[in-house]
């Protein structure tokens, strides 16, 4: 199965778990509708992006892509 992409549509639940589970599994994710519902913080939390950032330059090969909420 490596190769197929990892579809999350519940947003921020298990956030770092699952971007871990993708990098060890050499499988691309996607997850969607990152706190959608919130209206006063919609998105990634700081934290979160930081966390992004460190993997990107821990790891060879990763591509992160991040859309504006």
């Amino acid at each position: 199965m490596v190769g197929k992409t990892l579809k999350f549509e519940d947003g921020a639940v298990q956030f770092r778990q699952r971007l871990i589970t993708s990098i060890l599994s050499h499988r691309s994710i996607l997850i969607r509708n990152i706190r959608s519902d919130d209206v006063i913080q919609p998105g990634l939390h700081e934290h979160e992006a930081s966390f992004l950032r460190l993997l990107d330059r821990m790891t060879n090969g990763t591509i992160v892509e991040i859309n504006a909420t």
